[in-house]
């Protein structure tokens, strides 16, 4: 027991208190450094972001803006469509004749014996059929040379091209289609620049589809039309459909508008292809 002066005294043991103090700051502070650093990382990379948007020349857009983005692109390119038939244009003056070239069988040679397109600017041989438009010489200003060739020495800045009325008696559409193909192909590699326009081929009258001598019947035209029409979409050219411009009311060649055979113009005729031509060109 003890004395009656003397003090009773109590240990406590405080030695814990300050070490868990101490390791509370610690992870505060390690805490703070690593929030830190990762929003500077973050912050590095947003900055690294817009920076490479700018140098390249982009621009950062909204869901909303890229949408209305690909929409406008996709109304650019519809724009520049080729439309076909190609439909009504505003008449242009027959100047504009000198800058096409005119290339087929005797139906495009009428154009320049009749005085409305220079010779020069015409390429077509009586008798030439679709099967040899690849092959057979033809008689021009400058000498015997393919179609090809003469389309090369001048160069237009248009062509028109009629073949098929010699052939559709005898050879099928899917090989006329090959012939005329292969030809519009090798123009088109050697003169990118040029507009090409296929010329339907023109209807036949009544009696023409009757005849006991090499008969042509206006459906096979109209079969043939078609697969040309299909052509031109396939390999961006265009497609004038004089075919519809030249028949009338029964859908034949008019008796009045045709030569003897019932297959090849008379001269007022050719005025009427003509003005058809200039009031249906690509704009």
């Amino acid at each position: 027991m003890a004395s009656k002066g003397s003090r009773n005294y109590r240990y406590v043991d405080r030695s814990s208190e300050p070490i868990i103090r101490f390791r509370l700051k610690v992870v505060f502070i390690i805490f703070i450094i690593v929030f830190a650093a990762c929003f500077a990382v973050y912050m590095m990379g947003v900055n690294v972001g817009i920076s490479g948007e700018s140098e390249s020349g982009g621009e950062i857009r909204t869901a909303s803006e890229s949408e209305s983005a690909a929409e406008s692109d996709s109304s650019s390119e519809a724009g520049n469509e080729i439309i076909n038939p190609v439909p009504l244009s505003e008449k242009l003056s027959e100047t504009y004749l000198g800058k096409c070239a005119f290339v087929g069988d005797s139906l495009t040679a009428g154009l320049s014996d009749y005085q409305y397109v220079s010779s020069k600017n015409v390429i077509a041989e009586v008798g030439l059929n679709i099967d040899k438009i690849n092959t057979q010489t033809i008689r021009t200003g400058a000498g015997e040379k393919t179609a090809l060739e003469a389309l090369v020495d001048l160069s237009p800045e248009n062509i028109y091209i009629m073949l098929g009325s010699n052939g559709i008696e005898w050879l099928s559409d899917k090989d006329m289609i090959g012939y005329y193909k292969e030809f519009t192909d090798s123009v088109k590699e050697v003169l990118p620049d040029s507009k090409i326009y296929i010329l339907s081929i023109p209807p036949v009258t009544s009696e023409r589809e009757k005849a006991s001598d090499n008969p042509i019947k206006n459906s096979d035209i109209d079969r043939y039309n078609s697969a040309l029409l299909d052509m031109a979409n396939e390999n961006q050219m265009y497609y004038v459909d004089l075919n519809t411009a030249l028949k009338g009311n029964d859908g034949k060649f008019s008796d009045g508008d045709a030569a003897d055979d019932g297959m090849h113009f008379n001269k007022a005729t050719y005025q009427v292809m003509i003005d058809y031509i200039l009031s249906h060109t690509a704009q």
